[in-house]
């Protein structure tokens, strides 16, 4: 279902990446449901998605008898989903919403046409691919050498970064599934660890249902 207008202005204003309002006016905003596979991992993919609204999970899937999930990123407004449409390349991950979600939906070509001519959105999709590259690259590595109060420790870190940045959006609550998800590891075993650490002082959780850290977490659990 297309929407007629949207008041990019207004959501790019303020914007770490204002040149992104160039980007989504050449786009159809569109909404989808909550639970909705937007990209399917592997297939080829001839447009790209600008966030508008809603929260989306992007994951990747493992090929072989008995399939594994790593939750690659958690992405909002102002996000740019299947970037890799660019080079004609098949996608390298899937993407499903979290919850109603809003998106201008611009073509390759379209999108190619109008990056070519405004260095500024130029910019702006190098800084936002190099910051996804830089998540997917550490969540990874954290799941492969790392245990699991480690790899939830590094989350909760990085939440607590973002929140205290300036200009960056909200935290987003996770539940424990959620987080299992991410991190590569099961809900009851990140349940007990933020029960401990609730319990130690270390993390408290807002009315927000976010997780704030209190005070510098163990090393070690």
């Amino acid at each position: 279902m297309n929407s007629p207008r949207f008041d990019f202005e207004s959501l790019f204003h303020n914007s770490a990446h204002p040149g992104l309002q160039a980007l989504a006016q050449q786009g159809q905003v569109r909404h989808y449901r909550k639970n909705t596979l937007l990209i399917q991992q592997g297939d080829a993919c001839h447009a790209i998605y600008l966030v508008l609204a809603g929260r989306l999970r992007e994951f990747a899937v493992s090929s072989d008898s008995k399939p594994r999930e790593i939750t690659l990123s958690v992405v909002g407004a102002g996000q740019v989903l299947g970037a890799t449409a660019l080079d004609g390349g098949p996608q390298c991950a899937s993407v499903l919403t979290l919850t109603p979600v809003s998106c201008a939906v611009v073509s390759r070509d379209a999108a190619l046409s109008v990056i070519r001519h405004n260095p500024a959105l130029a910019m702006d999709m190098l800084q936002l691919a190099l910051q996804r590259s830089r998540l997917a690259t550490e969540t990874t590595c954290l799941a492969l050498f790392s245990d699991a109060y480690s790899r939830l420790s590094a989350l909760l870190q990085r939440q607590q970064a973002q929140r205290e940045a300036l200009a960056a959006p909200p935290i987003m609550p996770m539940t424990h599934a959620q987080m299992a998800q991410q991190i590569g590891c099961s809900r009851e075993m990140v349940s007990r660890i933020l029960k401990e650490l609730v319990t130690g002082g270390y993390v408290v959780r807002e009315p927000d249902k976010v997780y704030r850290v209190c005070k510098r977490l163990p090393i070690r659990w």
